[in-house]
């Protein structure tokens, strides 16, 4: 019988659940890193998903650390903003640890005299030859045929190296550490819950989901990085348009092309800016009644409305938001039969490259004994 969605975003959980509980061993060799880099602003280098888990990790680490982090792409960061002046700890992160880009941002890194950490999903890829130091964030193994584990994964890792990183800095007092863990922990188990729940809503909302034509994203701070990635996830698998917005600027000509068609989802994370977006839900609901409210709060008497009833700080949203974009994603492009792109595409493939050359030989040779998802 073939394995269930449900069955892999579940498995990201276990990931996440083991991690946690490993979570010194997990981090210790980024924190020896941090420990050897000058003093300085973090640096995180990464590009798709890797770039969107950066994002959604940012808020708690900058709150946990009381220290800069900036995330950047590798090709930015190779053609115009390379300077390392005032950089701490810089790493490149790519779940594959093929991507092109990314190992020219490691290459540039070594040319500028500094340690070229690599921190990837997958340790014995081509980041083995390009890093100085290759760290494993672990995802375990990705047995869906996109990123879903390897997202939620990578926040976590970066959310429990800020707490080491603070822990060692004595940032924090022992009763704060124990707060930040508990938290954490809570963060986990709405992950667990966002998965049976979001099984629920897609079925109740299944011909929403089923008859997307156009969709936006919408969120500000920890969840403009999950509008990054919601909106990837629907636009990778289904072929639909779609682009995130942070919140007002979606107000400031992103809104001028809104018509009954368009599907929009919008973030609300129980912070100070819950009233803003329920304002913003209701405008955007007079003109289409395909307006999705995702929140922590209890439901609004809404049937697109998606609530996780847990009490979570804002810059740990992600855990709980996440899993409905990858069951979107995953339920239109399997129903839909998305998966196949346009024959074009094949020599889009072959006029670029932007994965390294083992990595298209280790995805022509599962192609031929895997079956398609």
């Amino acid at each position: 019988m073939k394995p269930t969605m449900q069955t892999y975003i579940l498995s990201s959980n276990a990931v996440l659940r083991a991690n946690f509980d490993r979570r010194r061993e997990l981090t210790e060799p980024l924190l020896q890193a941090w420990r050897k880099a000058p003093k300085g602003q973090i640096l995180l280098i990464a590009s798709g998903s890797s770039y969107n888990s950066c994002i959604c990790a940012k808020r708690w680490m900058e709150k946990v650390m009381k220290q800069s982090v900036r995330v950047v792409t590798p090709f930015t960061f190779v053609h115009y903003e390379n300077s390392l002046e005032d950089v701490g700890l810089c790493a490149v992160l790519s779940q594959s640890g093929c991507s092109t880009n990314a190992i020219e941002a490691l290459r540039l890194i070594k040319r500028s005299g500094r340690q070229a950490i690599g921190i990837t999903g997958n340790p014995h890829s081509d980041f083995q030859q390009e890093a100085d130091q290759v760290i494993d964030w672990g995802v375990g193994e990705e047995c869906i045929g996109y990123v879903t584990q390897g997202v939620v994964s990578l926040i976590l890792f970066l959310w429990l190296f800020a707490l080491r990183m603070a822990e060692e800095q004595q940032h924090l007092t022992l009763s704060q550490l124990q707060t930040y863990e508990a938290q954490m922990r809570e963060a986990i188990e709405a992950h667990a819950e966002a998965v049976c729940a979001g099984e629920t809503w897609i079925e109740n909302n299944y011909a929403l989901v089923t008859s997307m034509d156009q969709a936006y994203v919408i969120g500000a701070g920890t969840c403009y990085g999950i509008a990054l990635e919601g909106a990837l996830k629907i636009g990778e698998t289904t072929g639909i348009p779609t682009a995130a917005y942070e919140s007002e600027e979606y107000l400031h000509g992103p809104n001028l092309q809104l018509t009954p068609n368009y599907t929009v989802f919008i973030l609300d994370p129980g912070d100070e800016t819950t009233s803003r977006i329920q304002v913003i839900a209701e405008a955007t609901r007079q003109v289409t009644s395909r307006t999705v409210l995702i929140r922590l709060n209890p439901d609004d008497g809404e049937s697109t409305t998606f609530s996780i009833h847990r009490k979570l700080d804002e810059a740990l949203t992600p855990l709980a938001f996440l899993p409905l974009f990858q069951w979107i994603a995953y339920r239109a492009a399997e129903d839909l039969h998305r998966w196949n792109k346009h024959p074009l595409f094949a020599r889009f493939k072959a006029k670029i490259a932007y994965k390294t050359e083992s990595y298209n030989r280790q995805k022509q040779a599962e192609s031929t004994t895997k079956p398609i998802l």
